[in-house]
Parts: C-alpha cells; structure tokens; sequence
C-alpha cells in the first residue's frame, strides 16, 4: 500500500469520524433543549439533523422510520421523516402543578397526539388527594393561537 493511500484511507477515516460526532453534538444539543424544556413545558418540537452515514433514511434509536408521519413512538411522541433524512420531532411535554405528582397518561395505548392526556394526583391543604386532567398538546396548540 503506498503512502499516499494510507494518508488518504486515514484523512477519510477522520472525516467519517468527525461527520459523526457533529451529528452525535447536534443530537446531544437537541435532547438538551427537549429536556430542559419539558420540565415545565407543555409540547415541545424540534428538527433532527440528517446522518451523513444514512443519507436520505431517518434513523431515530437505531430504528429505520418510514418517510412521512410516523406515530406512536414512546413516549407520546410524532415524528415526521423528510426525504433528506431529517426528522422532526412532536411530543406533549409535562406541566408541572405545585402539590401534584408529575403525572401519568391516560391513554398510553393510543397514537400522538391522543396519549398526551395527564391525570395529576394533588392534595389539597387538609392533605385529601384531588385530580387534574389536561391535554398537554391541546394546551400547547391554543397558547400559540393565543400569541398571534
């Protein structure tokens, strides 16, 4: 093997390398952003990248996704493959009420965006439990009508 073609084999290895670990920082970023608002959020979305080593495929937890909308993907989640292999991601996010657990899906069996249902266990002052309902997404959708 000349050297040329070693240096070569090794400046396309690094390059590799580099695509993905771009693409790995970029995703890192976006749970990131997900995480930190869904503490308090309502729904969330975000675009993920397309991964140079799958061009034109969506690869979300190392399963392949059909191109278009794909429902169903825990936890309560919608992602919509674009034919250049990115995904945008839709799900509902928590609310957060003071004396409430975090709260728990009502439906659990249904597609996004009917399983972003939340029951909250409370208790009140006298310490008697008491539930709230909401739809996270439904929320999320008429705050944004709101806003414009």
């Amino acid at each position: 093997m000349s050297e040329f073609s070693s240096q070569f084999d090794f400046v396309m290895f690094c390059s590799r390398q580099s695509a993905f670990l771009q693409v790995f920082l970029s995703l890192i970023a976006a749970l990131m952003l997900l995480l930190l608002y869904s503490g308090n959020a309502e729904a969330y979305s975000g675009l993920i990248p397309p991964d140079p080593d799958n061009p034109g495929k969506c690869v979300y937890r190392g399963d392949e996704l059909k191109m278009g909308v794909n429902l169903g993907i825990a936890p309560c989640q919608r992602l919509t493959c674009h034919e250049n292999g990115s995904i945008l991601i839709e799900g509902c996010g928590r609310l957060r009420f003071e004396s409430c657990n975090y709260g728990e899906r009502i439906h659990l069996d249904k597609p996004f965006p009917e399983c972003c249902k939340l029951r909250y266990k409370c208790k009140k002052a006298d310490g008697t439990p008491y539930y709230i309902e909401r739809d996270t997404f439904a929320s999320e959708q008429q705050n944004k009508l709101k806003r414009r």
